[in-house]
């Protein structure tokens, strides 16, 4: 009845955003750079962005500081998951892009592979149905690995 998509790379989904704005059937959550210090998109993906009409209430961002590493970022990935269950949806998709991490040139947050695994263990603790979509890093030397890591912490939650 209810899906749910949380997007954690290191940019606000404002297209996905935009598209489920105004709906009740899709919950919308993203944990990003805060677009407030100058990151792209620079125009949405502020925290006062709950959604319209039916959608009102079904739309979450967690707009988070330059320069932040694990703690935060998990600290915001747990807010976003708490927004899921809150929204009590029957399924979850991932926009899973790694380019929050440390050694990402497009990214001034500070994500290391052991945050990613984490992520993927907190991710797969709701237990819902889940689609996770690779969707981007621009430092090809560590999309794979991050990835992976992302992966074995899903796995190592439990559900798959």
């Amino acid at each position: 009845n209810r899906v749910a998509i949380l997007d954690i790379d290191a940019h606000h989904g404002n297209g996905t955003q935009e598209i489920f704005y105004g709906r009740d059937d899709v919950v919308y959550t993203s944990v990003h750079v805060d677009p407030g210090e100058g990151w792209f998109p620079h125009f949405v993906g502020f925290d006062d962005e709950i959604g319209v009409e039916d959608g009102q209430g079904a739309n979450l961002n967690v707009p988070i500081a330059p320069g932040s590493g694990d703690e935060a970022w998990l600290s915001a990935v747990d807010k976003a998951l708490a927004f899921v269950l809150e929204g009590e949806c029957d399924a979850l998709v991932v926009s899973l892009g790694v380019d929050a991490a440390a050694s990402d040139p497009e990214s001034p947050l500070e994500v290391t592979e052991n945050g990613y695994e984490e992520a993927g263990r907190r991710i797969a603790s709701l237990r819902l149905p889940t689609v996770l979509v690779q969707e981007g890093g621009y430092d090809l030397e560590t999309v794979g690995s991050l990835v992976d890591s992302a992966l074995r912490g899903f796995e190592g939650g439990g559900w798959h």
